[in-house]
């Protein structure tokens, strides 16, 4: 049998190269794979988490503290391009302005105004940007015919305030008389 030395040393030396640069390719895949997703345990993970028990829960915007709009809010502080929480804050836009009509509707008008705060505090324009690619202005109306609803509210309420207030006086002013 012929034997040709160099070639068995250099197979070995191909077999080595092959294998450590397939220990890198591995290694750099992990890294990018552990770097796209947040682990388990980080802020924005739990938060995420949150914020989906939140919204299974229907607390969209209240109560203070432990809602939908302000897990994914603070996701956003953390990182500020997580799609998955400028997604969140889109799709409970319609829902959250829904909940805020109730609100007025029941008289509970500073609850109202909190949550309207809120609903300002997400940028309207990504609302209509994110929900029709125009620059239609839909979410702004939204919220400027919810705010113009809850001024009316509170006009109304001033005004019926008042007209007790002047019945009171007349029917304290009526008991005096002799």
């Amino acid at each position: 049998m012929v034997r040709f030395p160099g070639f068995a040393s250099s197979l070995r030396l191909r077999v080595a190269v092959g294998v450590l640069l397939l220990a890198v390719v591995a290694a750099v895949a992990l890294w990018r794979m552990r770097r796209a997703t947040p682990p388990l345990d980080s802020g924005v993970a739990i938060l995420l988490r949150l914020a989906d028990q939140a919204r299974r829960e229907h607390h969209l915007l209240a109560p203070v503290g432990s809602n939908v709009y302000e897990f994914y809010f603070s996701v956003l502080q953390l990182d500020p391009a997580n799609r998955t929480a400028l997604d969140g804050l889109h799709e409970a836009f319609e829902p959250a302005c829904a909940e805020v009509e109730r609100a007025i509707i029941t008289g509970d008008l500073d609850e109202a105004q909190r949550e309207l705060r809120l609903l300002r505090a997400y940028d309207a324009g990504n609302y209509r940007y994110l929900a029709t690619g125009d620059d239609s202005g839909a979410g702004n109306y939204k919220l400027a015919l919810l705010g113009g609803y809850l001024d009316a509210q509170r006009s109304l309420l001033s005004h019926r305030h008042a007209m007790e207030a002047e019945l009171r006086q007349a029917r304290g002013e009526a008991k005096a008389l002799p």
